[in-house]
């Protein structure tokens, strides 16, 4: 049975779990000392995350220390607009490669609003949202992603209602793509099948949202 977990480096997943049973810890702790456990325990966790990734404890920290509350997983917007069958792609900076046009969904902000406002700031373009497509655990296959947070990534349908391309700090290209014919794609963010569930519910409006 899948449950989720990184096949390729379980540690990462372990690290993680640890962080949340220690910020969900604090959260509700009314010890003493257990609130200072909870602390031994994230700082644990901040020292595994750093020796997996690299990083210096101290960004580890300066990342995750802010976050207080209940942990839940982050959610990543992720727009389909189709222009003459072809559909919206950015090229990202960080790396070089495509993405569908999305981000992290704000604080405070409805996902659908979310979604245009992400497609404007990174392409230029304006659309409407539509439709919900899917709400996919990026733990679940076909994602595959080396993350040190737990994402669900929120699919939309989009309508395309205006503006002109424009690069920007984030994005240095914009363009529209066949289907069949997609540029390398930034995997973190965008999966092949992510395109062809946008085409498949473009063609066919009544189909259901698919969700893990």
């Amino acid at each position: 049975m899948d449950d989720g977990s990184n096949s390729n480096n379980p540690w990462i997943d372990w690290a993680e779990k640890i962080r949340t049973i220690a910020q969900n810890g604090l959260t509700f702790a009314r010890c003493e000392f257990d609130v200072e456990r909870y602390h031994r325990l994230q700082t644990i966790a901040h020292q595994m995350t750093a020796l997996l990734s690299g990083a210096p404890l101290s960004n580890v920290e300066g990342f995750f220390l802010p976050e207080n509350g209940y942990a839940t997983p982050k959610i990543d917007l992720r727009a389909g607009v189709f222009k003459d069958g072809k559909i919206l792609l950015v090229k990202e900076r960080a790396d070089g490669r495509w993405a569908l046009p999305g981000g992290w969904g704000d604080v405070g902000e409805p996902p659908a609003f979310g979604i245009e406002r992400e497609v404007c700031e990174e392409s230029g373009y304006t659309a409407r949202a539509i439709k919900l497509v899917a709400l996919r655990d990026t733990r679940q296959p076909p994602y595959n992603m080396v993350s040190p947070h737990h994402i669900y990534k929120l699919v939309f349908l989009c309508e395309l209602t205006g503006g002109a391309p424009q690069e920007n700090i984030e994005i240095s290209d914009i363009g529209f793509f066949a289907p069949d014919n997609l540029p390398e794609l930034s995997l973190s963010r965008t999966m092949p099948e992510d395109i062809h569930l946008l085409l498949t519910h473009k063609r066919q409006p009544g189909l259901e949202t698919y969700f893990d």
